[in-house]
Order: structure tokens, then sequence, then C-alpha cells
């Protein structure tokens, strides 16, 4: 089963689809590439509104999107999630377990883009520490841009029991040799559990799922990637 664990599609809520027709495009690019299931997964940012409201400007724009889908056949099916931005004290809110990928217990968390000093291990040690829901860190690739090295990440997946890391198809399919060889040792050494196109829209960040699974059955081999989606099923 090819699931997208993360994705902007949900039409009109962040940075991510402009709209309903465009929401529907991408759907259909992922459709092309075989994936069964999209997690829409908008983005959360706890300094902007509070999880109560966040959950109903989510629930009207899915209402839109799956009217729209309706029409079009052989669409994957699709359920709700949230890119969570990672704030020390969210864990401790009582309505923080909404946030998960619905009906699991894992949610998508983002982590700040900067260099991770010993104040933040402290943080997020805490934050896990009283984190009920497991934890599926976005896009983990993204963080070594940002000074950290590979042991920076491992020493937080290493934090509990409860996290695996998800890494998106376009770093996979955009990278250099040396970048997408480093990626795909990642994946080879089992870091990666699940991937996620982070698509936002048609253009500068389209669904590129397809070219990212090409890419690690040649570089990895098939079993591995039927491993990420052994993983992502039993998510579910």
């Amino acid at each position: 089963m090819r699931i997208d664990f993360h994705s902007h599609i949900l039409p009109k809520m962040d940075d991510g689809s402009s709209g309903t027709k465009e929401s529907i495009e991408m759907l259909k690019i992922l459709a092309d590439a075989g994936v069964d299931l999209v997690v829409l997964t908008p983005h959360f940012y706890r300094q902007n509104e509070n999880i109560q409201k966040f959950l109903e400007r989510r629930a009207r724009s899915f209402e839109r999107l799956c009217e729209a889908a309706e029409a079009v056949r052989g669409l994957p099916d699709l359920t709700l999630g949230a890119e969570v931005y990672f704030y020390p004290s969210l864990s401790s809110d009582p309505d923080f377990e909404k946030l998960c990928i619905k009906d699991t217990d894992h949610i998508l968390l983002e982590l700040p883009f900067e260099r991770f000093h010993e104040n933040f291990f402290g943080e997020f040690t805490n934050f896990m520490n009283r984190c009920r829901q497991k934890i599926i860190l976005a896009h983990v690739e993204r963080y070594i841009s940002f000074g950290n090295s590979e042991e920076d990440i491992r020493r937080i997946y290493k934090t509990g029991r409860n996290i695996i890391c998800q890494m998106n198809c376009s770093a996979i399919a955009e990278a250099g040799m040396l970048k997408r060889n480093r990626l795909m040792k990642m994946i080879s050494g089992g870091m990666i559990s699940v991937l996620g196109t982070d698509a936002h829209n048609l253009d500068s960040r389209p669904p590129l799922f397809k070219k990212a699974e090409e890419i690690i059955v040649k570089k990895c081999g098939k079993a591995e990637f039927e491993r990420i989606c052994r993983c992502g099923e039993q998510i579910f």
C-alpha cells in the first residue's frame, strides 16, 4: 500500500493548494503514481491559532475537496492529519491528540529549521516525556541543511520508541548525486519509515512520489521500498 504521509493538498488551508481545481490535479498525479492513500497535513502553528479553530478550518476545506473529488474516478483515498510545528508545551495541551492522523495515534511533527542546541534537545526530551502520542518527524533530511548532522537527527530519533522518521519524495527526486547517496544510506539503514510528497502545488512543489519510488527501488532495492510501504500500513 502506497501512502503519502505529508501533503498540502487541502485547498486554501496554508501555503499549499490554491483551490479545489489544483487539489484535484495533484491527486490525479498521485493516482497515476499508484498512491492508495493521501494524508492531508496542513500546517498547524500554535502561535497563530488554537487547535479548535484549526480543526474547524480544516473540516470546511476537507468538505470542499471531498465534494469535488466525488466527480472524479480513481483518486486515492483521503484522510486528515496536520503538520504540527514543534512547541515545547504543546504535548500538554488537552486537545493535542486531536491533531493525530485520523484513526491513528500518530502526529506529524515539524522541527525548527535551525541548528539544534542543547536546550532544544532538553525541550524535546521533556516534550516526549509528556507525549502519549507517537511522533512522525517530518522531512528529517531538511534539518541536516541547517548545520545538523545525521547523529543529531539520530539523537532525536532515539529519544523514545514512539518516534519514526518521514522523508520527502522531492528530496530524493531532486537531489544531486552526493546528497542522494546520503539519503539512500538513511533509507537502507532503516532510519526512514514513511514517505511524503510534501506537495504544495503543481509547479514548484508538485507530487513526486513516482520518481522517488523508482530511485529507491533502483538504489536500495524493491524490498526496501516494500518495507517502507509496510511501515505505513502498520500505522493504520
